[in-house]
């Protein structure tokens, strides 16, 4: 028997970072270490009069090594760009960007990064400026990705977004087959509906941030977007990383139908910046509407997944109910399944 009882997720000290982690970097002095959120990963924010960096240790077995390597490579080519703003790694003072943890529950990988710039004053708060803001910055992410050779990273595809997640999610369903029988009938459906109008030509299909909403997104004084936490980042349709912003307006204000012209417009100023910069297609646009469900069902299976990390006791009917409730509502409300597949 080993002399520690083994961990399924541990969190680490942050005496043990300032001395094992952040000593590799050439770094002001006197700067803090605070734990600041458990989430897919674990983030620390190191912080001094000067500069502000966040530490971001990634959890055990959730992204290879070659993927962090990717993620630092893309990272790298953006921020070259001097029309993007990313939150950029930091070089350690071996050339390297990442370390190699032998937490207890494993091998984990930290990588130190820049703040983005500006401040969170965006989350859920949207107009018309910061819409179109948006819109211009991703594409211009769109359009530099394209030029970086191929990155050893996951595709965010079809079975990305609802195979992996169903077989996720179906052992919570166990005594509610329907619900579970309507989530795969309609993961199907609107499956079926993203072939119909998409192909992988590289005209719909490439590199994407894959979580682009206001909450990894600062803004500085004049309302320019600086893009952090890349880590969902893979190949896929251009049209699913847009359709995030348009779910992000809509799943935490409801169906109210007096706010559908305000959100109409800010998605239509959103557009209008994306599409100044590159070209969207109709097809592209429809999709978008298609892929909102689509990204409510990954997140479910987001949640089943991270049930070992985060606890399951919330992962009851009431949580399910919810969620399943906003996809149908979604699917009737912009009629993005005839009537008759939508059971």
């Amino acid at each position: 028997m080993s002399e520690y009882f083994p961990v399924q997720k541990s969190i680490l000290s942050c005496r043990a970072i300032k001395d094992n982690i952040l000593s590799q970097y050439d770094l002001e002095k006197d700067h803090t270490c605070k734990f600041l959120r458990h989430g897919l990963n674990d983030t620390f924010k190191i912080h001094n009069d000067k500069n502000t960096y966040y530490l971001r240790v990634y959890r055990y077995n959730w992204r290879s090594k070659n993927d962090i390597i990717s993620e630092i490579k893309l990272l790298n080519q953006l921020e070259k760009n001097d029309q993007i703003s990313v939150a950029a790694p930091v070089i350690k003072m071996n050339g390297e960007y990442y370390t190699e943890v032998n937490a207890p529950e494993g091998k984990r990988y930290a990588v130190l990064f820049n703040s983005a710039v500006g401040v969170d004053r965006s989350r859920y708060v949207f107009d018309d400026k910061k819409s179109y803001n948006y819109g211009k910055t991703l594409a211009r992410i769109h359009l530099e990705a394209d030029k970086s050779k191929k990155l050893d990273r996951l595709h965010i595809d079809l079975d990305h977004l609802l195979t992996v997640p169903l077989k996720d999610l179906k052992p919570f369903f166990s005594k509610n087959i329907l619900n579970y029988e309507y989530l795969e009938n309609i993961s199907d459906k609107l499956g079926r509906k993203i072939d119909k109008l998409l192909t992988k030509d590289k005209t719909y299909y490439g590199i994407c941030h894959g979580d682009f909403h206001s909450g990894n997104i600062f803004l500085d004084e004049n309302d320019n977007p600086s893009v952090f936490d890349f880590d969902c980042f893979g190949y896929g349709w251009r049209a699913y990383d847009i359709s995030v912003f348009l779910w992000s307006l809509w799943v935490f204000q409801g169906f109210e139908q007096k706010d559908k012209a305000k959100r109409t417009k800010l998605w239509n100023s959103f557009l209008k910046g994306y599409s100044e910069v590159k070209a969207l297609t109709k097809e592209e646009i429809k999709a978008a509407f298609v892929f909102v469900p689509i990204r409510h069902i990954w997140l479910l299976g987001v949640h089943a997944y991270s049930s070992d990390d985060w606890g399951a006791e919330y992962l009851q009917d009431n949580f399910f109910n919810s969620r399943i409730a906003f996809v149908k509502k979604w699917i009737e409300y912009f009629n993005v399944l005839p009537k008759r597949d939508r059971i």
